[in-house]
């Protein structure tokens, strides 16, 4: 039912049909056929019935779909937001809830900002006894690229990052650093791959001290995130090649890299923002006599202000003085920079918030939403729904209600109630769909109580995980402000988002992952699973069986900066633990490093007159068909004499081919058919002795 949902598609006729036609075969008693007979009258209802029960059987609802998933261990994912790192150029002040336009795509600051002028003064590496400014890739230039530890890198290298300036000791630092040539890598997933150990130093008024380092890099074989504790540092500034700053050094105490890593950049000076649009937001604050309010929505003018008197989880609604007041809950405001200042006075108007923790409560909403707030009453039975009128794709993360009750005496109670609350006495509800539906699971002792929005931000799911590289525009400042705001951009791409799955897609995602081998039965399957080890970077796979031994040999070349790169014990070690994982019991595995035949050419050419390097136009096309390094050339190909003879006479720089000649320089596994030579099943061609006459 989750591949294929009609289970037959014969007619009501043909099933009754079929049935008459094999009585004769189960008795010779049965001899009227006529529909008039009792019999055929049975055979007739129960056709029908088998129809009306296969149709049933047919209709398979969302519901019933998502729940056979379920049992096999696939869930639906929900609306997640994307998380990204951004820098700007100079120095940044920012509310919570300011909107940052990337194209189309808004996202808000994590809280708020408060950056100084201050970032990357310089890039140095220093291996074979020289220090080398690599500043320059800070450019930012498309494929400008430093190898940061050398070529091939060296146990001992250093790298240094000298910063303008450094967070507080009691904030970790963030770098975002970006590396040119992870995209062969295999992702890494929960891999406990190590091809390098990396020692993290900041240097204080006592020397280089170790710093405590969460490195998202995993040594520098991908880009990401590396965060450093510099707690109780006592920073000062170092010189490299007459910069100075403040210095961060790494070590490479140990390394097996496959490829050596090359930087891109390195940002510093982060701030973290998340792919959302709030359009309805909740602040919780202390009690206290005054609270400031921070949050862009507030310029809207739509805030309204709840408080806990007697910390029982229950509020009650504030007004905002006239100056004309008495008793009553009321607050007085007064504008401040970047805010508004809200202030209760017990002794003026008799009502205060307790003294807890969210013991007052700011609900902001943009203009929009402030016509939408109320979304009806809850009438007290499972499965009501209600309706976020004008919103979609809502993330479920922050959404909140407020469920406000009368009392029959006195002020109204107001309860704020998150998705699948689990205090006593609160209604529990999903979560909004990507519709904006909100669905009743348990009305608790709520029934009569009027529901409003109060938490509701909008998302764009999985089209959030933008590339690396975007400007991101301050659209809610004040047109001064934003002129004079530095440029925003991410150093690396956006990460985490995902979009909401219904049935359809959630089956189709089932059936992709079935297709996906887990258990290496057929040699395709072999040279999958080895092909996608995970943090490992392979070009080619071949994989052979044999019968007799019952052995599955299976050739490997992964890429490396070497010219014939080979298999080395760390990748066996790898991809012999995984596959070892995921092959049929009783089944062997070989392993086996590429072996490269040269090919040999002589070649008699007439060539065309005009054209003056005729030999170097030859060699360079035979050097990429013959490539079996780099090129698309599999283990075990054929290379055809006659192709090859085509090829070279096609070149306009040829006029003729008079004498041709290939073989291979090495007869170990590679033999011939007719003209054409055939590898073995682990080799790989490569350019060999070019011998061309030119005429």
């Amino acid at each position: 039912m989750l591949d294929t949902i009609n289970l037959s598609d014969k007619t009501y006729e043909e099933i009754l049909g079929e049935s008459i036609e094999k009585i004769p075969m189960l008795t010779d008693e049965w001899t009227n056929f006529n529909y008039s007979d009792p019999g055929i009258t049975m055979l007739q209802n129960l056709s029908a019935f088998t129809v009306l029960q296969r149709d049933t059987i047919n209709t398979v609802t969302d519901a019933v779909r998502l729940k056979l998933l379920a049992m096999l261990g696939f869930e639906s994912n929900e609306y997640r937001a994307a998380g990204v790192y951004l820098s700007a150029n100079g120095g940044l002040s920012l509310m919570e809830g300011e909107k940052l336009m990337a194209e189309d795509i808004c996202f808000e600051p994590a809280g708020p900002v408060e950056l100084s002028d201050w970032g990357v003064n310089g890039l140095y590496c220093e291996y074979g006894g020289e220090v080398r400014d690599i500043t320059y890739v800070q450019a930012g230039a498309s494929g400008t690229s430093a190898a940061v530890f050398g070529t091939p890198a060296r146990s001992g290298a250093a790298f240094y990052v000298l910063l303008g300036d450094v967070p507080d000791e009691r904030e970790s630092l963030t770098l975002a650093v970006r590396i040119m040539n992870d995209e062969a890598r295999n992702p890494l997933g929960d891999s406990n791959l190590s091809l390098a150990t990396l020692r993290w130093q900041f240097f204080t008024r006592r020397g280089w001290e170790d710093a405590y380092a969460d490195d998202g890099t995993r040594g520098f074989l991908k880009s990401g995130f590396v965060h450093l504790s510099v707690k109780g540092a006592d920073k000062a500034r170092y010189t490299v090649n007459g910069n100075d700053g403040y210095a961060l050094r790494c070590i490479l105490t140990d390394e097996a890299y496959d490829l050596p890593p090359r930087l891109h950049s390195v940002t510093a000076n982060l701030f973290k923002a998340v792919q959302k649009d709030s359009k309805v937001s909740t602040m919780p604050y202390p009690g206290r006599r005054t609270v400031v309010l921070k949050n862009r929505l507030w310029i809207n003018g739509y805030y309204t202000v709840y408080c806990d008197e007697e910390n029982d989880g229950v509020y009650r609604r504030y007004e905002p003085s006239t100056g004309k007041d008495k008793q009553g809950r009321y607050y007085t405001t007064k504008l401040i920079p970047d805010g508004v200042q809200i202030r209760f006075s017990p002794k003026r108007f008799g009502y205060s918030p307790c003294t807890k923790k969210n013991a007052v409560r700011v609900v902001c909403c943009d203009a929009m939403s402030a016509e939408h707030l109320t979304l009806g009453r809850l009438m007290g039975y499972e499965g009501q729904t209600f309706e976020t009128k004008g919103f979609s794709q809502i993330l479920p993360e922050g959404f909140c209600l407020l469920a406000e009750r009368q009392p029959v005496n006195g002020a109204s109670e107001f309860s704020f109630v998150y998705p699948d609350s689990t205090d006593s006495g609160m209604f529990r509800y999903e979560a909004p769909s990507s519709t904006g539906h909100i669905r009743v699971k348990d009305p608790g002792g709520m029934e009569g109580c009027v529901i409003h929005l109060a938490g509701c931000a909008v998302t764009e799911g999985a089209r959030g995980n933008i590339r690396a590289g975007n400007v991101f525009t301050p659209t809610l400042m004040p047109r001064e402000e934003k002129q004079a705001a530095p440029q925003i951009v991410n150093a690396l791409a956006a990460s985490g988002g995902s979009t909401r799955e219904d049935a359809e897609r959630l089956r189709l995602r089932f059936l992709a992952d079935l297709r996906t081998p887990s258990v290496a039965v057929t040699l395709d399957d072999y040279e999958y699973i080895v092909r996608t080890t995970p943090g490992l970077c392979i070009h080619k796979v071949r994989a052979v069986a044999d019968s007799e031994k019952n052995l599955v040999r299976i050739a490997v070349k992964p890429y490396g900066e070497d010219k014939l790169p080979t298999l080395s014990p760390l990748y066996a070690e790898y991809i012999g633990r995984h596959i070892d994982k995921r092959r049929m019991i009783g089944t062997s595995i070989e392993l086996a490093p590429p072996v490269y035949i040269p090919i040999n050419i002589h070649a008699v050419v007439y060539s065309a007159g005009y054209y003056e390097d005729v030999r170097g136009t030859i060699e360079a096309f035979l050097r990429g068909k013959l490539d079996g390094v780099n090129g698309d050339m599999r283990f075990g190909a054929t290379i055809s004499y006659n192709s090859l003879h085509r090829r070279i006479e096609a070149l306009d720089a040829v006029k003729s081919l008079y004498d041709f000649d290939i073989a291979p320089a090495d007869w170990r596994h590679a033999h011939l058919e007719g003209p054409d030579i055939i590898l073995g099943d682990d080799e790989l061609c490569c350019p060999g002795h070019f011998e061309i006459e030119i005429r």
